[in-house]
């Protein structure tokens, strides 16, 4: 029987992503089988993942750093030893019931060359002949003990040993994959693969993250307080912030499918850095506390209020796989009261309540089109966490981000954007700069012309969800381009 896996740990074998991977699904290059692919297909569409065996423990901890998140430069976490041990009863398992068939096939082989010999012993010329045939077939097919180490045999040693070292959680209603790796959390390994699952204090009280488990085996990483009900007890409920994976599993879970399903929250959260970008971008680091985090989608709001006194609306700039750390970017252009508390009288530890998330400029998360991405001057706080996200859970094949500046405005994380330009093949970047800025008709005619010029270099820009952050000018003419396209998805957030 063939050897089936899924998208997300085939994809992690051969050193892919798995929106790259659903693409040649979807182009007919490999078959699919209820969602998963065959690895003696998965083996020869992608040969340059084979390798020695006596290189095995090197490839597989190069697959898994590879495969990790790059730009947050993160490396996998041991197992423990209940982790292996549970794995390793598995394979085990596997292994006895392959042996067994191999032995079942072997003897069905043997009656068969039996029978054939008989046949052919008590049969005419003409039947002799063909049974005599028919052995020789059968003997030519029957793989000598040097063929048995096949490409598609070391891609299953491969698979075998990842296996080993982590486990794959599949999500439903949603059909979402992700990998967990030593003894990671279900919730923690869940947010850090981008996916929006519900919970609350993180730590075992409100309930918020249970989830359903229907198959496989889960271990406990830390007590928790709240209580099950015994109809839920019965139903195998779990909580998702105090269990890790054993064994591969299926858990019935909550996911956020659109703004409607995160509620808005009241954080107090704490100032960990501010760092200046340049002359007129402050970058504002926050830290929630462990047990209330602020749950948000790439590309949403949030309110700040200092001291109870100012408050600003401003987009979150990370990526909500990291929801302890609120990042946002806080320009002096317009000089108001509350950019001037942050860029002088603002210091690390002071408190900052944080009210959100808002607004639904966000990812369609489900979608394989490609993206683009364009910001204008610190409309690159949105965009950045979009692209965040969009890069986390590799879904789409092709990210194209777009940074104008303007006036004196600069392309302040720069630096950033090459990283990820370097690191992951699926996104392309260019900062552009328009230096009369879009207040002016020759701007506007500049800005027009790029925007054409973009048109003409996307060759599937009509398939394409586009999204665009900066002030309202930039929103405007956006608005004009984009309109006549008729594209399925065109997002727009003014960030003054």
């Amino acid at each position: 029987m063939p050897r089936l896996l899924s998208l997300s740990r085939a994809a992690r074998l051969v050193g892919t992503t798995r929106g790259k991977l659903q693409k040649r699904v979807q182009d007919g290059e490999i078959t699919s089988f209820e969602g998963k692919v065959n690895l003696t297909e998965l083996s020869q569409l992608y040969p340059q993942a084979i390798i020695e065996d006596t290189a095995m423990l090197d490839r597989v901890e190069e697959i898994i750093e590879r495969s990790r998140h790059k730009a947050r430069n993160r490396l996998p976490l041991p197992s423990d030893k209940q982790s292996l041990l549970a794995r390793a009863s598995v394979l085990a398992d596997e292994l006895a019931l392959a042996k067994l068939d191999l032995s079942n096939f072997a003897f069905l082989i043997h009656k068969l060359k039996t029978k054939l010999h008989t046949l052919s012993a008590n049969s005419g010329p003409e039947a002799k002949d063909i049974l005599q045939q028919l052995s020789r077939w059968l003997e030519s097919e029957l793989p000598k003990t040097s063929e048995l180490v096949s490409p598609s045999h070391q891609l299953l040693v491969q698979d075998t040993m990842l296996r080993l070292m982590t486990a794959q959680v599949q999500l439903l209603p949603s059909q979402h994959e992700y990998l967990v790796e030593g003894t990671n959390t279900l919730l923690e390994a869940g947010l850090s693969a981008g996916f929006a699952l519900n919970y609350g204090c993180s730590n075992g009280n409100c309930g918020k993250c249970k989830a359903r488990l229907l198959s496989g085996q889960v271990s406990k990483t830390r007590p928790h307080d709240y209580s099950f009900t015994e109809a839920e007890k019965n139903r195998n409920y779990i909580l998702m912030c105090c269990n890790t994976a054993l064994t591969d599993i299926v858990i019935e879970a909550d996911e956020a499918g659109n703004t409607n399903d995160i509620p808005v929250q009241d954080i107090t959260a704490k100032v960990k850095k501010i760092e200046p970008a340049d002359d007129t971008v402050q970058i504002l680091n926050l830290k929630t506390p462990r047990t209330k985090r602020l749950r948000f989608l790439a590309g949403q709001q949030a309110t700040l209020h200092l001291n109870n006194a100012l408050s600003k609306t401003l987009p979150i700039a990370s990526c909500p796989c990291d929801d302890m750390n609120i990042q946002l970017h806080i320009s002096n252009s317009d000089g108001d009261e509350f950019s001037r508390v942050v860029f002088n009288q603002l210091k690390q530890g002071d408190e900052i309540r944080i009210e959100g998330p808002l607004g639904d400029f966000i990812l369609d998360d489900d979608a394989t089109n490609p993206l683009i991405l364009l910001a204008m001057d610190t409309g690159f706080a949105p965009i950045k966490s979009l692209a965040e996200h969009a890069l986390t859970l590799a879904h789409t094949e092709h990210v194209y981000l777009y940074w104008f500046t303007s006036g004196n405005h600069t392309h302040y994380m720069q630096n950033q954007c090459r990283a990820w330009a370097d690191a992951f093949d699926s996104l392309q970047y260019a900062g552009l700069t328009i230096p009369q800025g879009l207040e002016s008709d020759a701007g506007k005619r500049e800005f027009s012309g790029q925007l054409a010029r973009l048109g003409s270099e996307q060759a599937g820009l009509a398939n394409s969800h586009v999204y665009l952050a900066g002030n309202k000018y930039f929103i405007e003419e956006g608005k004009k381009y984009f309109k006549a396209l008729s594209l399925p998805r065109v997002m727009y957030q003014q960030v003054d």
